[in-house]
């Protein structure tokens, strides 16, 4: 609904919400700025809130000029596509091709706005002499007049193979006579660990910049004892994904413990 009264009216030339209130809409950031006095007490407040708004008003921007782009880059693909289908309609169709028919009725129950109106493919058997077409609908579900009008059709895009190119090698060439000897044998002094398991998850506060980090205790390959290492040092995304859902259902196993561990006094 804001995205619907702010958005801009070319026949209008404004914004529902101005042409209602007279005044451009407000969003949250933007009503709580407002004219503070430059006092010493509200300088803090005053730098974070200008410096909120400016981030949200750059976002807006970016997400703007991202959204013109996309509308311009869509609206000149269905104008590609739908010169492409003009053309062809104008040649009509021959007999063979597949298309798509377009059928009003829904079935009881369904919303038409909702339902697909495009169905089959079917392909066409004959071509009448008044811009009729005769489909193909023996062994499908369909029970109509196979006879129907061309401006009900429409082309079934045909999307073509991805291009190849077919390699002509004998089977008697051996491809791992042109790797190097050592190829095949791990780089010992790259200083990179690959990562096992992650056994556990804490916290812990930098004494220097008393920031908080968060730890993960790491089980290596090939090594017995397991290291604690901060999150920014890690790459393994799909075990810390997998070892944060699973912390979770267990903190809030505890929790629901804990809730049933209570008596009847403190629960109620």
């Amino acid at each position: 609904m804001w995205a619907q009264n702010t958005s801009f009216d070319f026949t209008r030339v404004d914004t529902p919400f101005y042409l209602v209130h007279g005044w451009d809409a407000q969003g949250t950031v933007e009503a709580m700025m407002g004219d503070f006095p430059r006092d010493v007490q509200l300088r803090d407040a005053q730098e974070w809130r200008t410096k909120i708004q400016r981030q949200v008003e750059y976002a807006r921007a970016w997400a703007r000029d991202l959204q013109a782009k996309a509308k311009n880059r869509r609206a000149e693909d269905h104008n590609r596509k739908w010169k492409q289908l003009t053309d062809r309609l104008k040649e009509g169709f021959e007999i063979g091709d597949s298309v798509w028919l377009y059928l009003a009725r829904v079935r009881p129950g369904l919303t038409k706005k909702l339902a697909h109106l495009w169905h089959g493919p079917f392909r066409i058997l004959e071509k009448g002499s008044d811009y009729r077409y005769r489909l193909q609908i023996e062994g499908t579900e369909y029970r109509f007049y196979p006879w129907v009008h061309v401006s009900r059709l429409k082309p079934r895009a045909k999307y073509p193979d991805r291009p190849s190119e077919p390699m002509n090698v004998p089977e008697d060439d051996d491809f791992d006579a042109a790797l190097r000897e050592d190829s095949w044998e791990p780089d010992e002094g790259s200083g990179e660990f690959e990562v096992e398991a992650i056994l556990d998850v804490r916290w812990v506060t930098r004494t220097r910049t008393s920031r908080r980090v968060k730890e993960y205790q790491v089980k290596w390959k090939g090594y017995e004892a397991p290291d604690w290492v901060p999150q920014g040092h890690l790459n393994c995304g799909r075990l810390l994904y997998e070892f944060d859902q699973g912390e979770r259902s267990r903190v809030r196993f505890q929790a629901m413990q804990s809730g049933d561990e209570l008596p009847d006094e403190e629960v109620r």
